[in-house]
């Protein structure tokens, strides 16, 4: 009888002990390659909008209201005016001068006008980047979430970031077809990108950039490359329902040259010694926006190594499944995540 109560009492507490685990199981959940809380904590990102608010104001009582716009906006109102339009200090006694000017411009006048009938209201924006920056939180609980304004910039800027904030230039999501582009002779290339659907993706490749800067004793194509593909894979799981188009930024042929000559672009690194190379200008050429890639043929997109950077963090990631999110985003040692990624074109 005591060996059939005491049997029972074990059952008791390994069945309490199972359940008690299979409770902390579910409480996770995995995305990616990282195990992150399902208890997720909704982020709430709101957009105030400086543009609004310099267009409201009185240009006879300019000099009065630029202290009360830098009491609200303050570091943003730092970046507008030194980033942005480059006016430099608001304390400087040309400054009010030169936001006068710029905010009678005609053409800013045209293009403010443009950016209130695109985004009367950054609502669906804000609810957007909520979401994005929710999953960011589940991989990374103890980084900051960056207050985020919204500004013009007289198509200078898209996005500005510091370690605390966000900002966006509404002027350069008008929509590829924007007269404003036209006039300004802008680049096929350059324009195809500059549509609201663009702004997420941009916002949060920026905040990688800002949060994960480069770093590497020595910049050669590989750790470029790879650095780069970093980040795209860092926007794959903070933004993991947005389609590929969006997060590399290329069409739908684009992407299907880039699945289609992968081999032919390996091989091309190889035999002519590029992907350790350390030539600036090499770097530029296969790493900056263009065209097309300047190595490999007119029908290629800017940056495809780029593209192939980040299937080589892909296999990586496949390959060691050990490996976090936020493991991945602090290794620096490339030559290590190429050899491990057991990549084969």
């Amino acid at each position: 009888m005591m060996r059939t109560k005491t049997a029972f009492i074990i059952l008791f507490y390994i069945s309490l002990i199972i359940n008690i685990s299979c409770q902390c199981n579910r409480d996770k959940t995995k995305l990616g390659k990282t195990e992150v809380s399902s208890k997720k904590t909704d982020v709430k990102i709101h957009i105030d909008r400086l543009e609004k608010d310099l267009f409201a104001m009185n240009l006879d009582s300019i000099d009065q209201q630029v202290p009360l716009l830098s009491a609200r906006y303050g570091e943003f109102f730092d970046m507008f005016n030194y980033k942005i339009v480059k006016l430099g200090s608001p304390k400087d006694l040309r400054y009010t001068i030169g936001l006068k000017k710029f905010l009678a411009d005609y053409f800013i006048g045209l293009n403010y006008n443009k950016v209130k009938t695109v985004f009367p209201n950054l609502d669906q924006l804000s609810t957007d980047l909520g979401h994005a920056f929710t999953t960011y939180k589940t991989y990374f609980p103890d980084k900051k979430i960056p207050k985020v304004f919204s500004s013009i910039s007289g198509w200078n800027q898209s996005i500005v970031t510091s370690d605390t904030v966000l900002g966006i230039c509404l002027d350069k999501y008008l929509g590829r077809n924007c007269e404003f582009y036209d006039q300004l002779q802008l680049d096929k290339y350059m324009r195809y990108t500059m549509q609201k659907e663009y702004i997420v993706p941009d916002c949060m490749r920026s905040w990688g950039y800002a949060t994960f800067e480069f770093k590497d004793s020595l910049s050669n194509v590989l750790s470029n490359m790879l650095y780069e593909g970093k980040i795209w894979y860092f926007m794959k799981m903070v933004l993991p329902d947005m389609p590929d188009s969006l997060i590399f930024g290329y069409s739908p042929e684009q992407l299907k040259w880039c699945h289609s000559n992968k081999k032919q672009m390996w091989t091309y690194l190889l035999e002519h010694k590029l992907l350790f190379s350390t030539d600036y200008m090499t770097i530029r050429k296969l790493i900056y926006p263009a065209p097309f890639t300047i190595y490999f043929t007119n029908e290629s997109p800017g940056r495809a190594i780029v593209w192939m950077g980040y299937k080589i963090i892909e296999a990586y990631m496949k390959n060691n499944t050990d490996v976090s999110l936020p493991q991945l985003m602090k290794e620096s040692d490339y030559q290590k995540i190429l050899r491990k990624s057991n990549f084969k074109p």
